[in-house]
């Protein structure tokens, strides 16, 4: 697919090109959790709902929200500039492939190279059984919205150079996880990244990437449940 053929997709109106201050605002909002709660404390909140991972239950639908709104009433873009289309049988198809493989290729490495003790695991792995549900629904949705659907289909726009887009969009969506999860986790984890990039990139159908994103989160709740070692 060509440049200009992506572009033509992500935009949906060609002849409706966003103003680039209105597209960095747009942006700004859906990359909010990335430094949001910094924010927070560095005004002195020290509220226990910002606290640990579970501050996504708070700070990923919150940004969502604002997000909507500010698509809505200042962008007037419907949610199909985000790629919210009705998924099709190829788009299920090609969500559970690429789960599959990226799921079998990781299960693959633990075998034959058990990761390192992870704090971030450790502290997942520690919460309830009902927060940890919550994070992983609320992350396989929300994290496909901030850091799929609007991050590609702006920066495509604002840029105009699709793979750029896309390597922007993929770095401020893997560091965060790195930071939380440490460098392992993008040796088991980093061909699902790339993975579920392709499927957007390809299908441009958001809800597909969100089955594929709450799978493979959903793999977490093995380990949780005492059925294997993480």
């Amino acid at each position: 697919m060509t440049d200009r053929a992506i572009e033509s997709r992500s935009t949906g109106n060609p002849d409706h090109r966003l103003s680039w201050h209105i597209t960095l605002i747009g942006l700004l909002i859906a990359y909010s959790p990335l430094y949001v709660i910094k924010v927070l404390e560095h005004l002195g909140a020290s509220w226990q709902l910002i606290q640990g991972p579970q501050a996504v239950l708070v700070v990923n639908w919150l940004a969502v929200l604002v997000l909507f709104v500010f698509m809505f009433t200042v962008e007037t873009r419907p949610l199909s500039s985000i790629s919210f289309r009705r998924p099709n049988a190829g788009d299920i198809q090609w969500a559970l492939i690429f789960w599959g493989v990226s799921t079998g290729f990781s299960g693959f490495l633990h075998s034959v190279h058990p990761p390192p003790p992870s704090e971030g695991m450790d502290i997942m792995l520690s919460l309830s059984l009902p927060v940890l549900v919550a994070i992983i629904l609320t992350t396989s949705i929300s994290e496909e919205i901030l850091f799929r659907g609007y991050s590609v289909e702006r920066l495509t726009e604002l840029t105009r150079t699709p793979w750029l887009a896309i390597v922007v969009s993929m770095f401020l969506f893997v560091t965060p996880h790195i930071v939380f999860f440490g460098s392992q986790w993008l040796t088991y984890h980093g061909l699902t990244v790339a993975l579920i990039y392709v499927l957007y990139v390809w299908r441009r159908n958001i809800w597909a990437c969100m089955l594929m994103h709450l799978l493979g989160n959903a793999m977490i709740l093995i380990p949780a449940l005492g059925l294997a070692s993480a």
